[in-house]
């Protein structure tokens, strides 16, 4: 192996290695991302309390359900996604529904935070947080 091989491993290395983490990222096994109509909750909170939000999604029927959230932080903004599926060979209601299920997370430090709700087409629903 020569000195041109080992740049050019380098220069790929580097630029894999530095790669912006995508918003697209793959949903966890199992599980599609959800779409979300609205968010409930409190607008302020403190520090390390639990702060539990209603979030509603969507639903065609009894059958569906989100069972996780996956969020991304970047300062004092927060990006989430709902993710669930369809539950298979149970009788089901059928027709559309909204599905409330709490989000909670514990705030780390004070000031401002913006929480990003977003939705499979990359629509946004953004919820601000003031934190004592």
């Amino acid at each position: 192996m020569g000195k041109p091989f080992l740049l050019l491993t380098a220069i790929i290395l580097f630029w894999t290695g530095c790669k912006k983490p995508s918003d697209n990222d793959p949903a966890p096994a199992g599980l599609i991302q959800w779409d979300i109509l609205k968010i409930d909750g409190p607008t302020s909170g403190s520090i390390n309390q639990v702060i539990s939000l209603k979030v509603s999604c969507p639903a065609s029927s009894g059958c569906d359900y989100v069972s996780q959230f996956i969020s991304k932080r970047n300062g004092k903004i927060i990006t989430i996604k709902a993710y669930g599926n369809t539950h298979k060979d149970i009788n089901c209601t059928m027709g559309a529904v909204t599905l409330t299920v709490n989000y909670n997370f514990i705030p780390l430090e004070t000031g401002e935070l913006v929480l990003i709700f977003r939705n499979k087409d990359n629509s946004e629903i953004s919820y601000n947080i003031t934190i004592n």
